[in-house]
């Protein structure tokens, strides 16, 4: 069950910044990597592995993210796929089976309406490159095989790091498949933690607006108020406790506390520092 997506490929956002183009000849075709020809082909982790890690990540990863969106190895997905664009909400910036109608190949190609061409300041990635991109939008946007090698479910907290703006979604993918059902049971709580507690209850957080981007591996968004974030201080709280916890299809209970045994809370803390 998908239901937004955003995406924003080498270097979407509007940062006025571009990647050092390792891994891509001057014309911003990849490289061979090996005698054997690694070359681009419509898959993400050989778009991650030719585009994004070498044209995007100078900007787009970690807590600096602009637009909150990283692109870094191992999160891209999360952050595209089925995700609406920051610039241009009415659209994701992936939408899986329609490159036309998403934001990452508007930003690609120069079509977009707000900013510039991607990567910016850079070189326009050739047709072809473009064209792979587009390949693996129609054929589904599919993400990397997942190794859930642990016996038990993990999550990790893709963003916000620390702080975000007040628009932004708190956005959380597993390491495989979870029973969504389980999402939606009064699993999931937000909370105020500052002197506006209080207030949280009429925001309603205690009932977060939460979003299904993606079921494997499950992709868990929250989405903002309207109105957006108030500023202050937030704790996002999936339970891995009874009565009643969040679990894999094989009812396995998630590893909140990153102990390697199924069970305790996910915990995130986090601020809003700017409205907009």
């Amino acid at each position: 069950m998908q239901k937004r997506v955003t995406a924003c490929l080498a270097c979407i956002a509007l940062s006025g910044c571009a990647g050092s183009g390792e891994g891509l000849d001057a014309n911003g075709r990849p490289l061979e990597e090996s005698e054997g020809g690694d070359v681009l082909t419509a898959n993400l982790a050989s778009i991650q592995t030719h585009v994004f890690t070498p044209m995007c990540t100078n900007c787009h990863s970690g807590a600096a993210a602009p637009l909150g969106l990283r692109l870094d190895e191992g999160v891209s997905y999360a952050m595209l796929v089925n995700a609406p664009s920051v610039e241009a909400p009415a659209l994701l910036r992936v939408a899986p089976g329609d490159p036309d109608a998403s934001y990452l190949i508007h930003k690609l190609e120069g079509t977009a309406q707000v900013g510039g061409r991607m990567p910016l300041n850079g070189p326009a990635l050739p047709a072809e490159t473009i064209a792979v991109i587009r390949q693996w939008i129609a054929e589904g946007a599919q993400a990397p095989s997942q190794d859930a090698s642990s016996s038990v479910p993990s999550l990790t907290a893709v963003w916000p790091m620390q702080r975000m703006s007040s628009h932004e979604h708190i956005v959380v993918v597993a390491d495989r498949e979870l029973d969504a059902t389980l999402l939606a049971a009064g699993t999931i709580t937000l909370r105020k933690t500052d002197e506006a507690a209080e207030r949280a209850l009429v925001q309603g957080l205690d009932l977060p607006r939460i979003e299904l981007r993606s079921q494997l591996p499950t992709v868990v968004a929250i989405a903002p108020p309207d109105g957006g974030w108030a500023r202050g201080a937030y704790e996002l709280r999936i339970s891995g406790n009874a009565p009643l916890a969040v679990a894999d299809l094989n009812s396995r209970a998630i590893d909140g506390d990153g102990d390697g045994i199924a069970g305790g809370d996910f915990v995130l803390t986090f601020k809003v520092e700017e409205t907009r």
